[in-house]
């Protein structure tokens, strides 16, 4: 096991591995790391001030009883999500260098479709890492098979049906995974996600909880994101807390809606919103029947959604800037006060 080093190496060039490490837990400030030997170290960054993901790649500088974090290397991909709304909405990035994200649907009585799409939409991100939809307990619905086949056309992406019951679609999510690669799953808490590592893994290496019957819905059994090593399949796992809502921002529609985002630019006015305005190409497909209405009634409610999403993140962004401007200038004011003569 070479921690996805081989992988990593595809992407970016690695001059020295011999002091090389990876971030497998970042708990509120404590982080431990990976050697490649598979040993695990308590570790402190050198600059208290850098940004750390569990799953990147760092150099390392071995004390006497921990690690010092000499510098992060470049990452290749991101996991990163929009959570909250109006003025709690936040961006927060949850793992790095991963290869594959599974995003994971219960088919119990909370399965929405409104939410697979959403999902996708937040998380897809082909420039980066593969994204696969993977659907669990699938002994609660008949119907998903057709279902499945249904959003793999239409969403461009592998969809798996599976059920830890009855071991359904296990074997096909597991040939879906390379050695060396680092993946993750991800969905709301209660969907089976634990489960479904467990049976993939073929050992129990997360923990599982109790769903409830009256909402159908579990609790956190992931607090924290951690990266672990699963020996039967030789890949990399990097388990994320369970999530509770998910936004949609403006770089998501440009992602989702690339063939809408190619008719904008054919518009009459650069800032066309494409609700009305005169000499608008996407409405004109959508006339003439080149543009599929429905998903550009998708477009629109999300659309909005973004740009109020992406406005409230920008509100916090320059009040963020503010207070350290002010803070800076006071500083500055501190020091070149003078004390006057006696």
């Amino acid at each position: 096991m070479d921690l996805g080093l081989s992988t990593y190496k595809q992407h970016m060039c690695v001059n020295d591995v011999s002091t090389l490490g990876r971030i497998t837990l970042n708990s509120s400030g404590m982080f431990k790391v990976m050697h490649l030997d598979g040993s695990e170290y308590t570790a402190i960054p050198k600059n208290r001030t850098e940004h750390f993901l569990v799953g990147d790649w760092v150099s390392l500088d071995s004390q006497s009883d921990f690690d010092l974090i000499n510098y992060k290397l470049p990452r290749y991909s991101t996991l990163q999500r929009i959570t909250g709304e109006k003025y709690q909405v936040q961006e927060k990035e949850v793992a790095s260098n991963i290869d594959q994200l599974f995003i994971c649907i219960s088919m119990n009585k909370n399965f929405k479709m409104t939410r697979i799409k959403r999902y996708i939409y937040a998380f897809k991100k082909d420039e980066e890492y593969q994204t696969a939809l993977v659907f669990t307990k699938s002994d609660l619905n008949q119907t998903d098979t057709e279902l499945a086949a249904k959003l793999a056309n239409e969403l461009d992406i592998p969809v798996f049906l599976t059920s830890s019951v009855t071991g359904e679609g296990i074997e096909d999510l597991q040939n879906s995974i390379f050695p060396g690669q680092t993946i993750s799953f991800y969905g709301n808490s209660g969907v089976g996600k634990s489960t479904l590592i467990n049976s993939i893994a073929q050992e129990d290496v997360m923990s599982t909880g109790q769903i409830s019957e009256k909402t159908d819905k579990g609790r956190h059994t992931t607090t924290n994101s951690r990266l672990l090593t699963i020996d039967h399949g030789d890949f990399i796992l990097i388990d994320t807390p369970g999530i509770k809502s998910v936004g949609i921002g403006t770089n998501d529609m440009i992602s989702v809606f690339p063939e809408i985002v190619e008719l904008g630019k054919k518009c009459r006015f650069r800032n066309c919103n494409h609700r009305g305005e005169p000499g608008c190409a996407v409405l004109s497909a959508v006339k003439q029947g080149h543009l599929d209405s429905s998903l550009y009634e998708q477009f629109v409610k999300l659309d909005k959604e973004s740009q109020t999403t992406q406005s409230y993140i920008d509100t916090k962004t320059a009040k963020k800037l503010s207070r350290k401007a002010e803070g800076k200038k006071e500083a500055i004011s501190k020091r070149q006060y003078r004390k006057p003569p006696m």
